[in-house]
Parts: structure tokens; C-alpha cells; sequence
């Protein structure tokens, strides 16, 4: 992901912001949750195309 789809991705918000911590949730669990719910969240914001890629 590009510095630019991620800042677009987190519309302005800090990522603890935007996917906030679990208390008591360790780091490493944290960074692997955190990375992949956002990069749910960045591929769904073209959910909405319908064309293939060139």
C-alpha cells in the first residue's frame, strides 16, 4: 500500500484512532489485527468497480 492509499484509507485519523487497541492486547498481536483489518478497509474502498483493471 502506498503512503497515499493509507493516509486516504485513515481519512485523517491516527491508526490507534482508527483501529483502536484491545486492553490488554500485546503489540505484535496488535500490529497483525491492526495490518490486516486495514487492509480490509483500503481494498474495500473500491468495492464499488465494476470493470476489470486494464
Amino acid at each position: 500500500m502506498a503512503r497515499g492509499g493509507l493516509m486516504a484509507t485513515l481519512g485523517g485519523l491516527r491508526l490507534t484512532t482508527f483501529i483502536p487497541p484491545r486492553a490488554g492486547e500485546p503489540i505484535a498481536d496488535y500490529a497483525a489485527r491492526a495490518t490486516g483489518e486495514l487492509m480490509v478497509r483500503y481494498l474495500a474502498q473500491d468495492a464499488d468497480d465494476t470493470e476489470p483493471p486494464a
